[in-house]
């Protein structure tokens, strides 16, 4: 469901994810056809099943870590394409949307104050901080490799 949760928020911020939602919907009602919220879901249109989707991930708990990784490898194709200033209005936008708990932790805090360097010019600063979150999970691994080495 954390993909899903991903391409709703992706898609609510005009980002063309629509195909990999849809996909991805396909697939998890495939494997639980019982599912009702999938079922659900298959029946709305864009706009309806993203909003319910973003209501479904308000309300639940979610593994964070699997849906940082997805949401922070997608928005890093994403920043690769496109101009800072575009990217970085919606990041605040999406990160409103996070449910509380989750928007208060790293790397999806920088998602909200990251474009303020902008407003006094500074896109080094702003890049770097959008760039720091997107590798947050790369971060966390390659820690987790080496505490695992060192322990061996």
């Amino acid at each position: 469901m954390e993909e899903l949760f991903v391409y709703a928020l992706l898609y609510s911020e005009g980002f063309d994810v629509w195909p990999l939602y849809v996909d991805k919907l396909d697939r998890l009602f495939m494997e639980d056809m019982e599912n009702e919220a999938y079922l659900t879901l298959e029946g709305m249109a864009p706009k309806e099943a993203v909003l319910h989707t973003l209501s479904i991930m308000e309300g639940s708990s979610f593994d964070t870590e699997y849906f940082g990784k997805i949401l922070m490898r997608s928005l890093l194709r994403i920043y690769e394409d496109t101009d800072i200033a575009v990217f970085a209005g919606k990041m605040y936008s999406l990160w409103n949307k996070l449910p509380r708990d989750t928007g208060r932790e790293e790397p999806f805090l920088t998602l909200c104050y990251a474009d303020d360097c902008l407003s006094y010019h500074d896109e080094a600063q702003c890049r770097k901080l959008y760039e720091k979150a997107m590798r947050y999970y790369d971060q966390t691994m390659d820690l987790r490799r080496e505490t695992q080495w060192r322990l061996q």
